[in-house]
């Protein structure tokens, strides 16, 4: 069955006026157009719709039935326009970002929030998950856009860093690092370590730092506010990144930068390649991007 708009329309002028002539005026249709739209709307539905006599069309027992049928499906295809064109200027629509838990922390939170006062009529959802299901809700089309760690594949992604986060340790404030200005990797690799589960993006780092060295692991979690109660309770140290660090803003808890560290955590902004952005899309990427440039992580001096 291939029921058109332009047939239900009819049919709901013709109920209304019970005339073909001022039905097809309604619409602004010649009456012969619209005998045909009336005619093959009975055709496609199998059975006929109005009784007719030289004086008037009204509905039978079929169309009775019918009318409700169609006021529902051109209710629909109303709505659905609206919600379409409404999404595509940008004034009303949901966006969908996918984003890193370490850094829905702090610098993000701000974001969002300037952004819902400036477009209160655009939703904004949070998926967030490990990097590589961001990048999954990317090209499921799930998200319309990612905030995560590292730059993914550029034949399949596209993608801006945004900045650079840095990494630092966290202890006891009584720890014997906590007094340091500043330490090295070595120095963490002696102490009991509480580090971050596998497939985390900062835990890939971490491996990376620790690979010349053997780290002392007591304790592997997944989210940060459990790590932060593990070190206020001196159970180990810890490495987490500058976004993070809004978290570990505890008394019990000191941060101490590394003084031998280049590696950084490079934060990008990344969308499918083959999908174009709606444009209330557009304007949140470029809204992330001028926040980004006047964002600087925060350190320890």
């Amino acid at each position: 069955m291939n029921l058109s708009i332009k047939q239900l329309r009819a049919f709901i002028a013709l109920t209304e006026t019970e005339n073909f002539t001022r039905a097809a005026q309604k619409i602004n249709l010649s009456q012969p157009a619209f005998s045909a739209l009336i005619a093959t709307l009975e055709d496609e539905v199998g059975y006929r719709l109005f009784d007719r006599d030289t004086r008037k069309v009204q509905l039978n027992g079929n169309g009775i039935h019918f009318i409700d049928i169609a006021r529902r499906l051109i209710q629909s295809h109303d709505d659905a326009v609206v919600e379409i064109q409404s999404y595509a200027t940008g004034y009303k629509g949901k966006i969908v970002l996918a984003v890193l838990p370490s850094m829905a922390v702090e610098w993000l939170p701000k974001v969002l929030a300037q952004h819902h006062r400036a477009h209160p009529d655009i939703k904004v959802e949070l998926l967030d998950t490990q990097w590589d299901r961001c990048l999954k809700a990317i090209l499921d089309g799930r998200a319309d856009l990612a905030l995560t760690a590292g730059q993914p594949s550029p034949g399949t992604f596209s993608s801006r860093m945004l900045f650079a986060d840095e990494f630092f340790l966290i202890c006891h404030r009584n720890h014997p690092l906590a007094q340091r200005q500043s330490v090295d990797v070595a120095e963490v690799a002696q102490h009991a370590f509480v580090g971050l589960s596998q497939g985390t993006s900062i835990r890939q780092y971490t491996d990376q730092l620790m690979a010349p060295h053997s780290f002392n692991y007591v304790l592997e979690v997944r989210q940060l506010t459990t790590m932060m109660g593990l070190v206020a309770a001196n159970y180990g140290v810890s490495i987490v990144t500058g976004l993070t660090l809004f978290q570990f803003q505890h008394k019990d808890i000191a941060i101490v930068p590394f003084r031998d560290l280049s590696l950084q955590r490079g934060i990008y902004l990344v969308t499918d390649k083959e999908r174009q952005l709606s444009q209330c899309a557009k304007e949140f990427y470029e809204f992330l991007l001028e926040k980004a440039e006047s964002f600087t992580p925060r350190s320890v001096s």
